[in-house]
């Protein structure tokens, strides 16, 4: 993975609330000084948008595949845009005080707000009962979104309030409650990379690995067992990465040693199902099937477009997949709203 704009001299990629604060002594004025991050947060985000986007705690209106269809209808106003590319998500230490210890068992949620809707877009959202463990050795947090592509145009921020769950609801801890902040769309290079930015709390730290496309369209991805069926014995991946970035795969299923999950018609239930690509680039879709020590794997090729869909099959020797991406470009206006979502 190549260096971030940090360790190149050049401005930081992201930057936090809480890096601008000096960190009390305490721990439980630390705590505190961290959970007021998002109460001030909320109060700049109702200062700015209230009268117009609603509830801090609503969903982005803006839908996928939302000029997929009709490449006549398709607005002048719609562009291929720069957008922000997410690969993962990981808790990169564990500050083992108050009785935090691996493994550790997370919910709560995580958000995207971007400048075409500066509603959440869920990256991450868990409630208690259905909490996700994670370990040491695999740390990853399991995304089910973004739900649309992120556009770049001012900083993006992101909303991080994650617990720890305890034996009870009273010993539950506050592992991360902070916003993430990236820089604008013109402080990025314009040839694609990966990069890191951290957020560091009180009792936890988080990894982002993410990247800016530039003239980007948004591809939403659908797989579908068309012949024979998905053998009960064998475990799946899913995952896309584009030309440009081919070591940065983006995980849209991996079932680990667990059924696939699809429905009657045989459509494959992703964990994610939309990721970002240039225009003048390329979008691989790499499905891996997996039985005891055999790993069988089958790549689609796709050459994006300004609107509709494309279509690829993989065929293996028991089943064949259907795999079909619908493009979109984007649009700066939100429906029924004044004008783009412009950060102050």
């Amino acid at each position: 993975m190549e260096k971030d704009q940090a360790e190149t001299g050049a401005p930081a990629p992201c930057k936090t609330n809480m890096q601008s604060k000096r960190k009390p002594k305490k721990m439980r004025e630390a705590l505190k000084q961290e959970e007021q991050e998002i109460t001030r947060f909320r109060r700049f985000w109702e200062d700015c948008y209230g009268d117009f986007f609603g509830s801090f705690d609503d969903t982005t209106v803006v839908p996928p595949m939302n000029y997929t269809f009709g490449l006549a209808s398709v607005p002048k106003y719609a562009i291929p845009d720069n957008t922000l590319q997410i690969f993962s998500v990981k808790v990169t230490q564990l500050i083992e005080e108050e009785g935090l210890r691996w493994p550790l068992h997370v919910f709560g949620l995580i958000a995207i707000r971007d400048s075409i809707d500066p509603r959440r877009n869920i990256l991450f959202h868990r409630e208690r009962d259905h909490c996700q463990t994670i370990t040491e050795e695999e740390p990853f947090l399991l995304l089910t979104g973004p739900s649309r592509a992120p556009v770049l145009i001012d900083p993006v921020r992101i909303e991080v309030q994650l617990k720890a769950k305890g034996k009870s609801v009273l010993k539950d801890k506050g592992l991360i409650f902070d916003v993430l902040t990236t820089m604008p769309a013109c402080s990025y290079p314009h040839h694609p990379r990966m990069f890191t930015c951290d957020l560091d709390g009180i009792r936890g730290n988080l990894e982002f690995t993410l990247a800016v496309l530039q003239r980007s369209v948004e591809a939403t991805i659908r797989v579908k067992v068309v012949d024979g069926r998905w053998h009960g014995g064998m475990s799946a991946r899913v995952s896309a990465h584009t030309a440009s970035i081919d070591h940065g795969d983006i995980v849209l299923l991996d079932s680990g040693d667990g059924l696939v999950p699809n429905n009657t018609s045989g459509i494959i239930q992703l964990s994610r199902r939309v990721v970002s690509v240039e225009l003048s680039g390329e979008l691989n879709v790499v499905v891996e099937a997996k039985c005891l020590n055999r790993v069988i794997k089958k790549l689609a090729t796709f050459n994006p477009k300004m609107a509709g869909s494309s279509y690829a099959t993989l065929k293996f020797s028991f089943c064949a997949l259907g795999i079909t991406v619908a493009w979109s470009q984007f649009s700066r206006l939100v429906p029924g709203q004044p004008g783009p979502a412009v950060y102050h």
